[in-house]
Formats: C-alpha cells, structure tokens, sequence
C-alpha cells in the first residue's frame, strides 16, 4: 500500500462487502443521506494511532466504522416511538442477518486478502441503534474495524 493508505484500506474494505455480503445493496465510502437501496452500508475512517516498538518499526492502527442501515418505514416525519412494530421488528431480523454476515466477512479476511502491508483487521463490538434519514427511519449497527499495520521507519 502507498502513501494513500486510508483510502487503500477503506477500497478493501468496500470490495469485500459488495462481493462478499450477499444482503447488502448499496455500499459507501462515505455517510450518506438516503440510500436507493437496504440494507446499506457506509465505511468511514474514525482514527489512527502509532505505538513504537522500536527506532525501527512501529504499529499503525487505523480504525474504520462500518454503519449498516436497514430501513424501517419511509416517513422521516414519524417520531420513533410511532413506528409500527412489525416494521421494527422486520428491520431488527434483518439487520442481526447483516451483521452477522459482516463480521464472519472480516473473521475470514483478516489479512484483506493476503496483502503483505497489512497485519491483521479486526471487527470489534457493534452498538446498535435508530437514524432518521432523508427517505425514512432506518436500525443501524456500527461495527468497529481496526486495521493493524506494521511500519519500519528506517
């Protein structure tokens, strides 16, 4: 990976979901407003760190927040204890498949497919909860990724 290794790690991570989550139909690299399709994840860079082993080599790890999305109604004007529970119920089953999908993903494509910059990935906890979004109320879940990399600096 080169000097643009944020933006490398996120294209992996992107790939991996469209080709590999079955569920998903809209993936992105940024946080979106609506999405023309659910379940829909967005992948955003949430921060970095640096710890040094040595005057020679260090360890990056960069974290990565994944947000699933499964739209529970499509009037963003409804307050949230309003919902239909059917509905909620019907995007909290959906949204336990995504996940659970999402994180064997990454259980089975820690290295990000055998690339040698990297060390290891790996899809820490998810916290649940509600978004009001242009086109409706979605479930999320954020799943946390974190990208560990060892760097030589001489």
């Amino acid at each position: 990976m080169s000097d643009n290794l944020i933006n490398l790690i996120k294209k992996s991570i992107t790939n991996r979901i469209s080709a590999d989550v079955s569920n998903v139909q809209e993936v992105s690299n940024y946080e979106k407003n609506a999405f023309d399709g659910y379940p829909a994840v967005t992948v955003v860079c949430s921060g970095n760190e640096n710890e040094y082993y040595s005057n020679a080599e260090n360890m990056r790890t960069f974290a990565f927040t994944m947000r699933a999305y499964e739209q529970i109604n499509r009037d963003p004007s409804q307050e949230l204890d309003n919902l239909e529970d059917d509905a909620k119920e019907r995007a909290e089953k959906h949204m336990g498949i995504v996940v659970s999908e999402l994180i064997n993903s990454f259980d089975e494509y820690f290295d990000l497919g055998g690339n040698p910059d990297g060390d290891f990935i790996l899809a820490v906890p998810s916290a649940w909860g509600y978004s009001r979004l242009d086109n409706g109320w979605c479930r999320t879940a954020d799943i946390k990724l974190q990208y560990n990399k060892s760097k030589r600096i001489i």
